[in-house]
């Protein structure tokens, strides 16, 4: 689930539970926003990877349906430079989505084309002094503005906060974040007072995702179990919902030599 939100998914999360949301947008959604780090150290990835291709798949009931599959490309030093994606909505199919770069080095722009080859949205991204994203602006594709989300970091760049307003300037989501050694350990969103904590195992990657109501009572738990290949790197993430299996993804790396 993105990830970068393909179109999609990005309208679709106006309509879905904000829980959800964020899981989404906290650890997958724009994770390259911070230059303290490369885009693959930030995801927790070893080695010089050349690109991951990632294979969602829904696997509730004993299901094994491929929901997804989105292929990254990076370059030596592990910056992001752009991604394919494909969605069982549109048979599987790819479609790409290319970055634009400044002199520094940061990425400016994200250039999201449709299976036609046209340009279907696109975000802009503004930067503070230190290199990080303080601005994102989501545009369709005649270039009217549709959103906006400005965000906050501490001072080892771990994202704090992140507001997401409609082009009106109306707030429609808030999430505060907090970390523990580098790793986010929890996330409240102050608009509904709902809490995210977040468990990690040795290797860093989150093994329980629990979501508190405003009361503080638990609402739903969510465990995952990985598997490894030899460079440390997870090849397969099993999702847990209830005690059952709900959602599989599967990675394949290419190296650099």
């Amino acid at each position: 689930m993105a990830h970068s939100i393909e179109t999609r998914e990005y309208r679709n999360m106006k309509k879905t539970n904000k829980l959800l949301i964020t899981l989404i947008l906290v650890l997958f959604y724009n994770t390259s926003l911070s230059q303290c780090k490369s885009d693959l150290e930030q995801q927790n990835i070893k080695g010089k990877v050349k690109t991951i291709k990632e294979t969602g798949l829904y696997s509730e009931g004993g299901a094994n349906e491929i929901n997804h599959i989105k292929t990254t490309k990076y370059d030596k030093r592990g910056k992001e430079l752009g991604y394919s994606f494909a969605s069982k909505y549109d048979d599987l199919k790819p479609t790409e989505t290319i970055f634009e770069f400044d002199k520094e080095g940061n990425k400016i722009k994200e250039n999201r084309y449709d299976l036609s080859g046209k340009i279907e949205n696109y975000l802009n991204y503004e930067y503070d002094s230190l290199g990080n994203v303080i601005k994102s602006s989501y545009f369709t594709s005649s270039g009217s503005l549709d959103s906006y989300t400005t965000y906050k970091y501490n001072l080892t760049c771990d994202r704090i906060e992140s507001k997401h307003y409609y082009s009106d300037s109306s707030i429609w989501l808030w999430y505060k974040s907090t970390y523990k050694k580098g790793g986010l350990i929890e996330v409240f969103s102050p608009l509904d007072s709902i809490t995210v904590k977040y468990t990690y195992d040795n290797q860093n990657n989150y093994i329980k995702y629990i979501e508190y109501d405003k009361l503080g009572e638990e609402k739903e738990v969510r465990t995952y179990i990985y598997e490894y290949d030899d460079k440390s790197n997870w090849i397969k993430k099993t999702e847990f919902q209830n005690g059952e299996i709900y959602w599989v993804d599967e990675r394949q790396y290419d190296y650099y030599d």
